[in-house]
């Protein structure tokens, strides 16, 4: 009895790994997020559904995403020795109450011309126009800093004032490392807002690339072409397009 009790006390302290599929109606858009309550720690599945975390026996999970409700479990010995060990989401709708609306003619394109809009920039207010930046430029901009925003330049070697950061950084390479990251940032997002611009139907339906080849018939243009100063102009964006197409799929028939 004692050597049982034991035996059960040190595989329920022994940590182990807990790996399953996580089943929702609709193909996941993000991953959930699976927090191990007991132990304060948590984890991210796959888009794919797929998890594994590091847990104890009896410790509680709470499997969590934006669009379901969140859902508890408890690890026992059996969920962790199952092969196939799965858990479903519920969609997580929020029903609003009736909403009625006056003062509408029922001429939908006479009452949206009569709706007052407000301009945030009517009331001459210092107002930020620019995005703030993004991660990779605000590591780029402390590594190539010194203190108070100094920087190096021909005055700073004259006057002995030369700022530490940025030449450790230039010498270590990191300062080239972020360099590569913040290009290849701004060239994906120059890639996915093309794709949002046209929309992928448009690829498919109107220029006939496959739909498995529309990220690389992207990918082709922007890698020969500069796809940034056609964003402004949707309309030369799709010309643009439609005449690559016709190269693209000569050059896979090729291949």
């Amino acid at each position: 009895m004692i050597f049982l009790l034991i035996s059960v006390s040190a595989v329920s302290q022994e940590k182990t790994r807990l790996s399953g599929q996580i089943i929702t109606t609709e193909p996941l858009n993000s991953p959930v997020h699976i927090i191990n309550i007991t132990r304060e720690k948590g984890g991210l599945s796959e888009l794919s559904g797929h998890f594994s975390v590091e847990v104890n026996i009896g410790d509680s999970l709470v499997f969590s995403s934006v669009q379901y409700k969140k859902e508890s479990f408890s690890v026992t010995l059996e969920s962790i020795q199952q092969n196939n060990f799965t858990i479903k989401l519920t969609e997580d709708l929020t029903e609003l109450d009736e909403v009625k609306l006056h003062k509408f003619s029922g001429n939908l394109a006479k009452d949206i011309s009569e709706i007052k809009t407000f301009n945030k920039f009517d009331l001459n207010a210092p107002i930020a126009r620019k995005p703030p930046p993004s991660q990779v430029e605000r590591q780029l901009f402390t590594a190539t800093t010194g203190p108070g925003g100094s920087r190096l330049s021909v005055l700073g070697v004259l006057t002995g004032t030369i700022p530490l950061a940025p030449v450790m950084n230039a010498i270590s390479g990191r300062t080239a490392r972020l360099k590569k990251i913040k290009a290849k940032n701004e060239f994906q997002f120059t890639i996915e807002k093309a794709i949002y611009l046209i929309s992928e139907n448009t690829f498919i339906e109107d220029f006939e690339i496959p739909e498995n080849e529309v990220m690389n018939f992207v990918y082709y243009c922007a890698e020969n072409y500069d796809l940034e100063i056609l964003l402004e102009n949707p309309l030369e964006l799709y010309e643009f397009f439609q005449t690559k197409s016709v190269e693209f799929k000569a050059l896979s028939a090729l291949d």
